[in-house]
């Protein structure tokens, strides 16, 4: 504190009374405290049982601000959890509740624990007022003792009670005092020193520059790589996924053999994401369980072996009192060959390639593994004229607008070449094949015909194979086929 520069004399703030022993301050204070003084406070070189009755100081208030910050806290690390892992980002997983509060208790005990520990240092600082840059008591030469081995009693000036002569009359009858001492306030200008000032201002605006280039970097672009102090996680032992693993600063690969990673176990699948290998694939494994036997048709072979062995015809069977014929000794059969003679073999044509053993065709779905409804159709439609209509034409007969365009090229370019049109799905050969084969040709392309499998889902080429039946029923469907209501739809049309 400063003196009024309109003052030539200090100006008195307060009373220290000494001693030098700690029987004499407590007895000292509890007087005090009975004349009615309240703005009084002690000192003593280590902590002195029954000083804070003695005085009459009220229990501090930091205990109830902890608590508060620390419900705080924790109320808010509780919401928090709640409303990002329960309302905004749940986590759907198997049976578990959306909010199980164990699992969140970590986090409300840490910001318990931060909001108790803010609510602690700040809270002595306001209850104690600080920061105090200036105590007048320690311009008294007597007080530097207060650490050492003497005693004190201030009271100040500013006390209800505080009478200038009678207070120190009564600090003067004090048993065990050593002198009364007035406490002056500090003379010295409250004013920062010019450097303290042109710090701040320096400190002020530099903290001003790291906004301003976060904000001209948020605003626009720039092909210069990114500022990396700390490079401890881009220059490490490590390799990129699907590359190759080599030698690294005189360290072996990663595996020995030369993969960054490991691959997929074949037949796995990511937990939760499992699905029909039917639905994928159009074919039906070999050691699939009954669940898909009713999409196939039933075997012929088995429904041969439950017929009845069908007895011979009587013309077939050989007369028993029919003598058989006798046939010359030297007779031979017309297809009998010499003992030593070779089988023929098919000899190939001169020039021409030897022919591959064909591959035997796979257990394909007869019929769609879905639920075919009417939007199932719809979407089919929609899906077919995206991807196949450009192509087959939307009537499917092999017609689209890529191969009409083919054939104007043709026919203004140089005889001689030629287009091969897309299949017309109308014909014999697909009417007859297998859904499950459509689906295939759609995943997988056929000839010239790119594959599928990346772009649509399988529910969605599913869909297409129901809409590519459904184009053939309108060229092999019968009336029969089509129900009372719709066929008299139909005829009030006139179709």
């Amino acid at each position: 504190m400063a003196q009024d520069s309109n003052n030539s004399e200090p100006k008195q703030i307060g009373l220290l009374v000494q001693f030098d022993d700690p029987d004499s301050l407590l007895v000292a204070c509890d007087k005090v405290r009975k004349a009615g003084y309240t703005k009084t406070d002690a000192y003593t070189p280590f902590p002195l049982h029954g000083i804070d009755e003695a005085l009459g100081i009220k229990p501090t208030k930091l205990p109830w601000i902890v608590l508060t910050l620390g419900i705080i806290g924790g109320t808010v690390g509780l919401l928090l959890q709640y409303t990002t892992n329960a309302e905004f980002y749940p986590f759907i997983i198997s049976a578990k509740p959306r909010f199980s509060l164990p699992a969140n208790i970590p986090v409300i005990f840490e910001l318990t624990i931060l909001h108790s520990a803010f609510a602690v240092f700040f809270g002595m600082l306001l209850l104690n007022k600080l920061p105090m840059f200036s105590n007048p008591l320690f311009r008294v030469p007597e007080f530097a003792r207060a650490t050492d081995d003497k005693f004190f009693l201030a009271i100040d000036v500013t006390d209800d009670k505080y009478k200038p002569n009678k207070t120190k009359e009564m600090f003067e009858g004090f048993v065990g005092q050593t002198g009364v001492i007035d406490v002056f306030e500090d003379p010295s200008p409250n004013e920062l020193p010019v450097v303290i000032k042109y710090i701040g201002i320096c400190l002020a605006v530099a903290a001003i520059i790291p906004p301003l280039i976060l904000w001209s970097a948020l605003n626009s672009t720039s092909g210069a790589p990114r500022i990396n102090p700390i490079r401890d996680m881009d220059i490490q032992l490590r390799a990129d996924t699907q590359t190759q693993s080599t030698e690294f600063q005189g360290r072996p690969s990663v595996f020995p053999d030369g993969r960054a990673m490991r691959p997929r176990i074949p037949g796995t699948v990511a937990r939760g994401e499992w699905t029909d290998p039917v639905l994928l694939t159009g074919i039906v494994p070999e050691t699939a369980e009954k669940n898909v036997i009713f999409l196939q048709d039933e075997e012929p072979a088995k429904e041969n072996a439950e017929k009845p062995a069908e007895e011979p015809k009587a013309e077939d069977k050989p007369a028993a009192d029919k003598p058989a014929e006798e046939k010359p000794a030297d007779a031979k059969p017309m297809d009998e060959k010499p003992a030593d003679a070779k089988p023929e073999e098919a000899k190939p044509e001169e020039g021409a390639a030897p022919t591959p053993p064909a591959e035997p065709e796979p257990n394909w779905v007869k019929f769609v593994p879905i639920e075919v409804t009417s939007e199932t159709i719809k979407r089919g439609q929609n899906r077919f004229n995206i991807y196949c209509s450009v192509c087959h034409g939307y009537a499917g007969e092999g017609d689209g607008l890529v191969s009409r365009r083919a054939f104007e090229l043709i026919d203004q370019a140089t005889p001689g070449m030629a287009w091969l049109p897309p299949t017309n799905l109308h014909t014999d050969a697909v009417i007859q094949q297998p859904d499950g084969k459509i689906f295939h040709t759609i995943t997988h392309g056929i000839r010239k015909m790119k594959g599928y499998g990346d772009q649509i889902p399988p529910e969605d080429r599913w869909a297409i194979v129901t809409y590519v039946r459904a184009l053939q029923k309108t060229r092999t469907g019968t009336p029969d086929e089509i129900p009372a209501i719709k066929m008299k739809e139909l005829e009030l049309k006139g179709q």
